[in-house]
This record gives C-alpha cells, structure tokens and sequence, in this order.
C-alpha cells in the first residue's frame, strides 16, 4: 500500500531523527497523496494523504483540482467520524491541544468519465502554504446500470421476507452495475453478493436480517453466515446513507442493544443464558436452535452466532456511509482481505456480546472518518491461532486515522490471534472515549506469533476505564470456538507510541505483563501527556523506553464523565 509499508514505518521511526534545515518548521509539502481503490464513482473521489513528518508545521490543507482551490480541511469533511471529533475538540480543548489533523477530502460535482488532476498543499501556523503534493489523476468512471430491488419483487414492509428477491437482484447487477435500495425496510436471510458491483442503500433504507435461524446457513466452523456474505471476489462496494441491521439484541432504555451479563446460569453455574434469552433476537433464536438440535451445550451453541456481515478471500473492496448496527455476534469479518477500505460509517454494536465492529484478516487496510460504538474490540487484527496458522502470511499493512471511538474493550486491537503475526499498523488522529483500552495488545502463552513494527501516534484518550496501551501475554477467552496445537507464547516488540494525550485511567496508563523467555521488548513512549492517570505496570519486558512521559493531577478533571453520544 502506497500510504503504507514496512519501508514506511522505518522512515516514522527514523523521522524522530530529522536533520534540522532551516525551513524544518515550515509547512511541507505534502506526501502520500492517493485516492483509495474504489473511492471514485461518476462524481466524486476521495483523497487522502500522510500526516506530516514530525517538526512540520502544517496545521490543515489546501486541495487543489486541476490548479484551482476546491476545498480545505481547515473545516474537515462532514463525515460521522470527523464531526464527533471536532465535537470532543470543543468540549476537550487543553485535552486535544494541537494533537489532531485532518487529511482526507471527497471531491464532489465531478462529470463522469472525466480525468482529474489534484495536488495538496500544508499551510502552516503562518499561513503560508507549502509548494504542491505530487500530483495524483483520477478519472471518474462512467455513468453505471443502476438495478432497482423493487423491480425483482423485493417489498419494504419490513415483514415480507425478500432474500430471494434480492439475490435475484444481485445476481442480475451487470458489471460494474449498482444495486439500489431505496426507503424503506427489507427483511432478509442470508444474501451472496459478488465481484464487480455496488450495493447501495439510499437514506432510510435498511437492510435488516431475519430472525429465523433457517434463514441462515451452518458453516465449517460450526457458525451461522451472515446477511451479507461473499467469497473469492474483487471489486466491491457497500454504500449509501442506509442502514444494515443484524437484528442481534434488543435494546435498553438508553438506546443501547442488552448485554447478556455472566451471572448463575440454569445449571448454577456462571452463564450468560437467563440474559440470552430475555434480550437476544437472532442471537438467542441462533443459540438455542443449536442447543435443541444440535445437541450443543450453552457455551458452544453460543459460539454458533453469526457475524452480520461476511467477506471471505475479498480483493477491492470499499465500504462507505452506511450505518452498520446490532449484530448477532461481529458486525463485519473480513478473512484475508486485500485493498479495503471503511471510510465514513457509522458502527453501533455497544453492548453486543463479542460485538467487534471490524474483525479483519488481510493486508492494505484503511479505516477512516469512522465512529465506532462497540460492545467489543472496535478494529481488531487477527492472524490465527497455534502451529497450524504460524506459516500464513502475516496480517497488517494498516492505516487507522480520524476515527472517533466510544465505548470498546480496544480500540485498535492487536490479536489475541496472533500466530502469523500483526505487522506494520500505524494508528494516528484518533479519538478514544470510555474505552476500555486505547491501543490493546493481546496474545497468550501458546498462540504463537505476536505484533511488531506499529505505530499509535497524535492520538486522544479520555475516561479510559483499563490501560490507555497494554500489552499482555495473559489474554484468555472462556468462549473461544476449537482446539489447536499449541505454539510458543506471543510477543510484541518494535513498538512506538508517539505525542499522544490521556486523561483520566482507572489502570496503569502502560501495562506490559510478557513471560520469562517471551518478554514484550522494544517499546518505546515519547512525548506522552497523562492527566489523573496511574503509571506503568511492567512484568517481562525488555528495552521498555519512556522519553518525556509526565503525569500530572487535575482533581477539576477527575472522573467527568463523557457525553452521551
């Protein structure tokens, strides 16, 4: 990925160590400059580009189309994740200081089939621009077949069961052609999508998944699919202003989807069940059917839910505007991905058990302008478990900024599968809020593998109820699906947490707790603000460096609750 590479994190981690010229200071060019695959339609592309090397001054950009100034971030595009940010900006100013940039921009009112040239330029605290970016053409593409769904049948009564009617609508998407949803709600089992279309959902349509277990189906691993599901395909998009809902849980009286809590079970034991049954939807009709006829107990029918959305082997593929809510377990799984990106979508799962919003497998990954609300890990990395996974490829290439995360046991989530190794994973201009974990670490003492060569940098963290940054060999998961042959003990190492402001832990702002034999090593901590916070924890870690990490009270800050978003 152009945005990102290992070549990359070696210049960041160098960049620290800039020779100092004259103009350091000054705004630079900027570099990176690409539009993501798939970003562009018939009249509108996104851009996006590198946050600048450490010293530069650039404080927002100029977006230039074919010479003429189209656009700044000086006022950031409207996207879900972006206006949350400037939100808690606001209302957290000290907090936020200088910390945060936007570099992404969508360029609208574009003709189709129409070539485009666009430069970027930093303007600096000064005023002054800087010279151009390298310059990146865009040509728009041509004007698309556009298939209605209400035209094979599918009704939007949100009682009729339309999944045939729908899949005979995608299976009739010419290529490059667009599936539209318009208002209104459509109820459906399992649906197969494929290469080289777009679904779109328009404003107030939403997709929403059947309750009936037989509207889905088993798979291998002994878990249902989901509503949207493809496998071995390339080129797809998933848009629009619509919704797709899992219809997973019910809600509580604050808009939020029911937790099943671990209490004493019907067998005395400690079990979620009493909770599964009172609040789940789909996820209690999908656990008890495999209870009564699959002779599985609890703990296993359990782990026989079905993610909401299910890309397997998946080559370009981009998903944005759409809001995604209320699985029955993940929300999205995306095994061995390569070239995706989520930009501008809107992730509600809070307080889903195992409700990750993303978990993902795969290489050249964005995710940006994102809110994420989870009941789980908000963007989680996973490379497999024991010897049988330790010679896959390994999972990463990653780049995760202006993002806006509420809620989440992590944030950005390293593992806890992890034997063939997470690499290479810059997370940069985030907002954390009432997350568990900012930057969350995971693996366990026979998994296998670990993380290496990342990057959590000019991030903001507030009301974090754990560790801002953990990294821990101890992870387990009473719900975890199968057996496999044990590998040696994960490690992460080569780490680098750069310019980034905490207020308020319940924990140790840094915890690393590694093994004898397998100490996490490498990790550096530079220029890092905590406010009410505990310091470190360190347990078999090695070369653990801290340059210019402070603490400080503010008993006026001290346990102020977030705003309700």
């Amino acid at each position: 990925m152009s945005s990102f590479s290992k070549k990359r994190i070696t210049l960041l981690t160098g960049a620290i160590g800039l020779a100092m010229s004259a103009n350091v200071f000054a705004a630079q060019a900027p570099t990176g400059l690409q539009s993501p695959t798939l970003s562009t339609d018939e009249d509108s592309t996104w851009l996006c580009w590198d946050r600048p090397a450490k010293g530069d001054d650039a404080v927002y950009y100029n977006i230039y189309q074919n010479g003429q100034l189209v656009g700044s971030t000086k006022t950031p595009m409207a996207t879900v994740g972006t206006r949350a940010m400037q939100d808690f900006q606001s209302k957290n100013p000290e907090l936020c200081g200088d910390l945060l940039i936007y570099h992404s921009f969508e360029a609208a009112n574009l003709k189709p089939a129409t070539e485009y040239s666009f430069t970027i330029r930093a303007v600096g605290k000064d005023g002054k621009e800087s010279t151009d970016s390298k310059a990146v053409k865009v040509k728009t593409v041509a004007q698309p077949k556009v298939i209605k769904a209400a035209d094979f049948g599918a009704v939007a009564d949100g009682k009729t069961l339309v999944t045939e009617s729908l899949q005979k609508a995608i299976n009739a998407v010419p290529h490059g052609g667009v599936l539209e949803l318009s208002a209104g709600t459509y109820l459906s089992g399992a649906l197969n999508l494929k290469s080289d279309m777009t679904l779109k959902l328009d404003k107030d349509a939403i997709l929403l998944g059947t309750d009936a277990v037989d509207g889905y189906q088993m798979q291998k691993n002994g878990r249902y699919n989901g509503l949207l599901n493809a496998r071995d395909i390339q080129n797809l998009r998933i848009v629009g202003e619509g919704t797709i809902d899992g219809n997973g849980w019910e809600k509580d009286e604050k808009g939020y989807y029911r937790k099943a809590d671990n209490r004493p079970g019907l067998d005395g034991k400690k079990s979620r069940e009493p909770d599964l049954r009172s609040y789940g939807i789909l996820a209690k009709n999908q656990t008890v059917y495999l209870m009564e006829h699959d002779d599985r107990d609890f703990k296993e029918g359990y782990t026989g839910r079905g993610s909401t959305v299910m890309l397997d082997h998946v080559q370009n593929l981009y998903i944005e505007g759409v809001t995604m809510e209320n699985p029955s377990m993940h929300m999205v799984v995306i095994n061995k991905g390569d070239d995706v990106t989520v930009n501008n979508v809107n992730f509600r799962t809070y307080d889903v058990n195992n409700g990750d919003v993303i978990d993902y497998t795969g290489s050249k990954y964005k995710v940006m302008n994102c809110y994420l609300d989870s009941g789980d890990d908000a963007i989680n990395f996973n490379a497999g478990i024991g010897e049988d996974a330790a010679g896959r490829p390994p999972v990463g290439d990653a780049w995760i900024f202006n993002n806006y995360c509420r809620h989440a046991h992590g944030g950005i989530t390293l593992g806890s599968h992890t034997a063939s190794w997470i690499e290479n994973i810059l997370g940069e201009d985030n907002v954390f809020e009432t997350t568990d974990v900012a930057f969350r670490c995971k693996t366990s003492e026979i998994t296998g593998g670990g993380g290496r060569n990342s990057i959590f940098r000019h991030n903001v963290m507030k009301n974090i109820k754990g560790n801002a940054f953990l990294f821990t060999t101890n992870y387990t998961d009473e719900y975890a699906v199968g057996k496999f042959a044990a590998s040696k003990a994960g490690v992460f190492h080569d780490m680098l947490i750069e310019d980034c402001n905490v207020l308020n832990t319940k924990k140790e702002t840094l915890e690393i707790a590694g093994m004898p034999g397998a100490e996490h090593h490498d990790i550096t901590l530079r220029n890092i603000k905590v406010i009410n916070g505990v310091a470190e924890k360190i347990q078999n870690g090695k070369n653990i460096k801290q340059e210019n990490v402070t603490y400080t009270k503010d008993e006026s800050l001290a346990g102020k609750k977030a705003v309700k978003k």
